[in-house]
Formats: C-alpha cells, structure tokens, sequence
C-alpha cells in the first residue's frame, strides 16, 4: 500500500485546522509565506539512579518521551506601513484558538502534531517587510498519522492528503474490522499503542451481533471478556480501558481487561460473539 505519492502543492505549504474551523493552508497569503517548520527531536525522560560501590547508573523503570516544540519560520511583506496592523490581526486570528491545533506540513502531509503556539514578536526588515517565527508547545510525545485505522481500505489515488511513505505502511491492503474466528491487525506506528500504561487512543467496536464477545490478543495475551449477552441493536466500545454499552459504563459485566497493540502484525481471535469487530486509534510516530 505504501506508495511515493505527489500531493497538490507545489511548494512547502504549512496548514493549521482548529476545531470546528476549516484547514487553512500557509504559503503565500496576503503577502505572508511559510519559510519552514522545525520540530524537535524526541524528549526521553530517563531515571537514572546510582548503585553503592558500583560504576555508572542504571535506568529504573521505562524510558518516558516528554513533551516537544516545533517552530515555523515565516516572512511577511505588505505594501505600506497601515496595512501591517490589518495583516498583525489577521495572522493572530489564524494561529490563535482556545483549541489545541492541529499542524502540517505538506512535505510530511500524512502526519501531524497537536500543538499550542507561543506568543511572538515581528522583526522588521527595512521599512516594510518583516520576519517572526512561531514556537508551539506539543503536549504530547508524538507525531499522529492524519487517517485513522478506521478509515481503512483506503482510496489511495483520491487519498494523497492522508498517505505517504512516513506512515510505515505495508504493501498489502489493510482491514481494522473483522468477523468472528482469527484474524489481524496491523499497527504502522513507531510505538506499542497502550491504552493503559500509556493512555494510547484505541477504541475496540462490537456491533451488528449477539452473545458475549471475548476477544484475545495472541501476541500479548491481552483479553478482554463482556460477559453480559449483546443484542443485534447493541454497540460496545471499549474505549481505552473503558467500556461502554450504547453510551453506558458497563465494566461490572466485563473481565477488567485491556488490549495493547504491539508494533507490526497482531494476531487476534474472537469467540462467543455473531457480529463484527473494528479497530478505531491513530498511529503515532517519533
């Protein structure tokens, strides 16, 4: 499935979308023009404890990612000295939210980050044109792929938005839903997805069937059990660690359990359950 696709710009093109708001793409825009976007490398967060009466360190416990920064460099140019408020105003209006935003580039079209931009300054250059760069704080410790699992099989040709070679996708077509019996799901992303040690996004759907749905992740060992009895008209989410029937916590009827995917193939098996189950999370990268 992964392919070198050329996408619709022809040149870099930065592009934000807050929630509830339109994409809005960054290249030459009344007079402004994206020069580039920096995004710094991974944060690990060590433990390093020393041992009495022996050499070095040791790490104890998992190696964590902190959170990042990225910074988009830009170049304004206006025409005369009162339309740069106006411009000042409308660029304000553009990077700012009460939102978290989500960020791009069309170089890496197919990934993004969730960031939140800092306060800055212009830098005149002469008497009209100026430069500013935008720092973002990422929250999180990842890259996010613009499509999710469950938006596969996925219309490549008319998809250039979503794909690109940095997603580590295979080949061969993927599928995140599945009928009863033995199947598998594919995880592209650069980590483990963990919905409990590391409160990863992954929501496990049932619907469409009846019984009690037991799933397993062979690779792991991971299950989890609904042991109440599903109807037709029923949907079950299992929403990271929490599942939910028709929009209701029911964890009293389930086993407790949770389900991580591992980097790669993972092969799963379901019993006990007429309908189907889907796979609904991002990938996540360095």
């Amino acid at each position: 499935m992964s392919r070198n696709l050329q996408n619709r710009f022809r040149v870099n093109t930065l592009l934000i979308k807050s929630s509830n708001k339109n994409e809005f793409a960054i290249q030459d825009y009344r007079g402004l023009h994206f020069l580039d976007l920096k995004i710094s490398a991974p944060q690990s967060q060590t433990n390093l404890i020393d041992r009495a009466g022996i050499d070095g360190q040791i790490q104890r416990g998992p190696i964590l990612f902190g959170s990042r920064t990225a910074t988009a460099n830009f170049y304004l140019e206006i025409n005369d000295v009162s339309e740069f408020e106006n411009v000042a105003h409308t660029i304000y209006n553009k990077l700012f939210s009460r939102n978290i935003m989500r960020v791009r580039q069309s170089d890496d079209i197919a990934r993004c980050f969730y960031g939140i931009p800092k306060p800055f300054e212009f830098s005149r250059i002469g008497v009209l044109d100026s430069t500013f760069s935008v720092e973002f704080d990422i929250p999180s410790a990842y890259m996010y792929s613009v499509v999710r699992s469950s938006q596969f099989p996925i219309d490549i040709e008319n998809s250039k938005d979503l794909i690109n070679t940095n997603l580590n996708l295979p080949s061969t077509d993927l599928t995140y839903e599945s009928p009863p019996g033995d199947f598998y799901i594919y995880n592209p992303s650069d980590f483990d997805i963990q919905p409990y040690e590391q409160d990863h996004e992954l929501n496990i759907i049932f619907k469409g069937g009846s019984g009690s749905p037991l799933i397993i992740n062979n690779e792991t060992g991971d299950t989890f059990h609904y042991q109440g009895n599903l109807k037709e008209d029923d949907e079950l989410v299992l929403q990271g660690v929490h599942p939910f029937l028709n929009g209701v916590a029911c964890e009293i009827d389930t086993d407790h359990g949770s389900v991580d995917l591992i980097k790669g193939n993972n092969s799963f098996s379901m019993t006990g359950y007429t309908g189907t189950v889907s796979f609904d999370f991002p990938f996540i990268y360095y």
